[in-house]
């Protein structure tokens, strides 16, 4: 058995703080996640610089491509014991519907708002708003798009 299969599993949002977040399976989705972030950051900078598209859009791009990139990662290594429950179909839907959600909300609409209204770098932005929704974003992967099936 591997180490993710001997850690006890968290079934609500409560059971995190009997848990603790420090399990293999969360260090492994802050590696995807680190990952993540170089293709959220990259793509805006590359978007907004070299293709002139407006930061507010070039953000919509660059996290839709880090929704997927972090999907097929965290599938095959962060949830991999999990894997063959359920269809890659169901799983790809709900993390789109849980990352899109903590996306938009922790991550688009701190990015427009620190740099609309507080003049802020929208790449310091971005960055800021990428790590409010990273909690939310692993529990919500843990509990329901990769729940383990009794």
């Amino acid at each position: 058995m591997s180490e993710i299969e001997n850690t006890p599993e968290p079934t609500e949002p409560k059971s995190y703080i009997k848990t603790g977040f420090l399990t293999p399976r969360f260090l492994k989705f802050g590696v995807v996640g680190a990952s993540g972030v170089v293709v959220n950051m990259g793509g805006l900078y590359v978007f907004k610089e070299f293709a002139g598209i407006p930061y507010f859009i070039a953000s919509l791009i660059a996290i839709e491509l880090s929704i997927l990139s972090n999907f097929t990662i965290n599938l095959l290594w962060t949830w991999r014991d999990r894997s063959g429950q359920g269809s890659v179909w169901t799983k790809l839907l709900r993390y789109h519907i849980g990352a899109g959600a903590t996306a938009f909300l922790g991550n688009y609409l701190i990015l427009i708002a620190l740099t609309e209204l507080f003049g802020m770098h929208y790449m310091i932005s971005n960055l800021i708003g990428i790590a409010v929704g990273t909690l939310a974003n692993y529990i919500i992967n843990d509990l329901w798009t990769f729940r383990k099936h009794s």
